[in-house]
């Protein structure tokens, strides 16, 4: 059973007196914190970082079997049924169930690409993309493969189209409730690269998606964007949260969606002025979940997770 990403640097950030300049004007310009308006983005901050010991000692690799090969996914195991995304959706299984998933996109991947040795997380889509929200629901999720494993992933890029062979299960443990694919030395798993397609986002707002049950039920992880959105950038390697560029917030009783460097390059932002109020014309991303593993409380956080830094648009 996998462990999160590792939780660090977890500190209370005091709210700060802010407004939008008066006549500012300059659209997708950064603006000075003025009057004394909260800041409804003001959140906790989070760095979210790989997790290189995921892997626990009895995740033994099964290569004392006679003739054991890793599968290389240039073939269908015969034991993996094929399945699409909305099919494991459906299925829903609470037990790491065997699947074989083709030809399906990936549409983001942490810290940019999977590294030999270190616990990588990517996105995976069915489709290029979607009229809407509700008719890709079901049609994203997120696949995670441990440290011992991640050699296997090297290749994967953003825009691949691939075939997967993974083990799909609601990851129920430590509070979390997600849908997800998995690999590890016990359940092994691979993709292959059958094709290229560069997904479009879907045109979303913050209150469509500051609900928990958002991701976790509703639609999973799809590829959004979100226009005319605020917020406080923090250091480069921590999230900071969003909020309606023109009412400087989110819907009433809705969670803080923030914006999270985890899967650029390097997991940081670059070009971003730490500590100033910024306007965005646009941030695209994938939508996800972010939950602490040391976090008695189960605290879960809600993000947009930008590819590059062309995701983000001042």
């Amino acid at each position: 059973m996998h462990v999160r990403a590792a939780f660090l640097g977890f500190t209370l950030a005091s709210l700060a007196a802010v407004s939008f300049a008066a006549c500012s004007g300059n659209t997708g310009l950064p603006f000075d914190d003025a009057g004394a308006k909260p800041d409804v983005t003001t959140q906790p901050d989070v760095v979210q970082t790989v997790d290189a010991g995921k892997d626990s000692p009895a995740d033994a690799p099964p290569t004392d079997a006679p003739g054991f090969i890793w599968p290389d996914c240039k073939s269908q195991p015969n034991t993996a049924p094929t399945k699409t995304i909305s099919d494991v959706w459906n299925d829903n299984p609470s037990q790491p169930t065997e699947v074989w998933i083709p030809g399906v996109y990936v549409t983001a991947i942490s810290q940019g690409a999977c590294t030999a040795g270190t616990a990588c997380e990517f996105f995976l889509q069915q489709d290029l993309t979607y009229p809407d929200l509700a008719t890709g629901a079901h049609h994203g999720i997120r696949e995670w493969v441990t440290a011992a494993t991640a050699t296997h992933f090297t290749t994967l890029a953003v825009d691949q189209q691939v075939d997967v062979y993974a083990w799909a299960y609601r990851d129920t443990s430590q509070g979390q409730n997600e849908l997800i694919l998995h690999v590890d030395t016990i359940n092994p798993g691979c993709v292959r690269q059958v094709g290229t397609g560069t997904a479009t986002p879907i045109a979303a707002q913050l209150t469509d998606l500051d609900q928990l049950v958002d991701y976790e039920q509703t639609y999973g992880p799809l590829l959004v964007q979100i226009a005319n959105v605020t917020g406080t950038p923090k250091q480069p390697g921590q999230t900071f949260g969003l909020g309606d560029t023109f009412f400087d917030g989110g819907s009433s009783g809705g969670q803080i969606i923030s914006l999270s460097p985890y899967f650029l390059p390097g997991g940081v932002f670059t070009g971003l002025t730490t500590g100033l109020k910024t306007k965005f014309v646009s941030v695209t991303g994938v939508y996800g979940l972010f939950v602490p593993p040391t976090d008695a409380s189960v605290t879960k956080y809600l993000e947009i997770y930008p590819r590059t830094m062309a995701d983000v648009v001042q």
